[in-house]
């Protein structure tokens, strides 16, 4: 058998033997642009951390939040009004991070009102000053009742976003004006059949109004509000009346949380005594006006006589003549038919 010759051994140094796992070990970091740890020392070498971090830089532009203060605002007319807006993204928040200002109305659409290039600056009745590192507070000077409405904070760069709003309400009242609506069917006579729903309206609602007492033994928090058009803001109470709580009054309370104020209305069942004397003038009045007419045409076609056989016309009723001018009274005929215009009640 021939054996075939060694390679000639290089000259110089013997570089060092690596192990055959150490090699592979060498080759599959020199894959990676740098390593787990590099990134972050306390997460685990696996892919799906390695997409994880490949994903962050992305994560955290997306992750911006705008956060508003308060959710509602009350001022009274003549006064300013601060309203907060704060941007974080949970990473690192530009300090030259921008805000605009929208406004949305009962019954229109969102309005673009204040721009915002700058970190402070005034235009006329808006004004923004930038606090701190992306903390913005935003101005509206000399409220009136036409500034109410809900107002948004938006960023002005990727990712665009919105605020959850601020509800501002401007108003001089001290207290709401309180109603009970009723089922146009509902009637407080007799027991209902079937359990009723009671509103309890509280019209113009200043700040803390904000719980219901009945007077059949509910408490009811305010579970809706509306603001109309003229920003006046309505709040609403609902509860049930059944049959076994019905005693032929309805009433509520409002109370003031802050301050344990109270206010009352309540709805009463009408007497029968009450009924026939709200019925009485309507039944009477033409009754008497109809026997004064008939009294005065009698009186009127009375006749003289004269020479015999000749005719004689009827005799005019000839009435006093007033010292004063009635309004109503006016002849109209020949024979003084009198007409009565009774003038029509003035609503206030």
């Amino acid at each position: 058998m021939r054996h075939r010759k060694a390679p000639p051994r290089p000259r110089g140094p013997v570089p060092p033997q690596i192990p055959h796992s150490e090699r592979s070990a060498r080759a599959e970091s020199s894959l990676e642009p740098f390593s787990c740890a590099q990134r972050h020392p306390s997460m685990p070498c696996s892919p799906a951390a390695v997409v994880l971090l490949l994903l962050l830089p992305g994560a955290a532009r997306a992750q911006l939040r705008i956060r508003q203060s308060p959710a509602q605002l009350w001022v009274r007319p003549g006064r300013t009004a601060e309203l907060n807006c704060s941007t974080d993204s949970g990473w690192n928040v530009d300090r030259h991070r921008a805000v605009s200002w929208y406004r949305e109305q009962p019954g229109s659409r969102l309005q673009f009102i204040y721009p915002s290039p700058d970190s402070s600056r005034s235009e006329g009745k808006y004004s923004q000053m930038r606090r701190a590192k992306g903390l913005f507070s935003f101005y509206i000077n000399s409220a009136q009742r036409e500034d109410s409405g809900f107002y948004y904070c938006a960023s002005t760069s990727e990712p665009f976003e919105f605020g959850d709003g601020t509800r501002l309400v401007v108003t001089d009242a001290t207290e709401p004006t309180l109603s009970i609506l009723l089922p146009l069917d509902a009637e407080l006579r007799e027991p209902p059949r079937a359990a009723i729903p009671l509103l309890c309206h509280l019209y113009d609602a200043p700040k803390g109004w904000d719980t219901v007492r009945w007077h059949h033994g509910n408490v009811s928090p305010v579970t809706a509000t509306s603001m109309d058009g003229r920003g006046v803001l309505s709040a609403w109470s609902l509860t049930w009346l059944t049959a076994e709580q019905w005693d032929g009054t309805v009433g509520c309370t409002a109370v003031q949380s802050s301050t344990g104020r109270t206010i009352t209305v309540t709805i009463r069942q009408p007497s029968s005594t009450a009924q026939c004397l709200q019925w009485l003038p309507v039944v009477l009045l033409p009754s008497v006006l109809t026997i004064a007419v008939q009294l005065m045409l009698q009186l009127c076609r009375k006749t003289h006589t004269g020479g015999p056989g000749a005719p004689q016309p009827p005799q005019q009723c000839r009435h006093p003549r007033p010292s004063h001018r009635a309004a109503g009274w006016s002849q109209e005929t020949e024979y003084a038919m009198v007409a009565l215009r009774a003038p029509s009640p003035r609503v206030q």
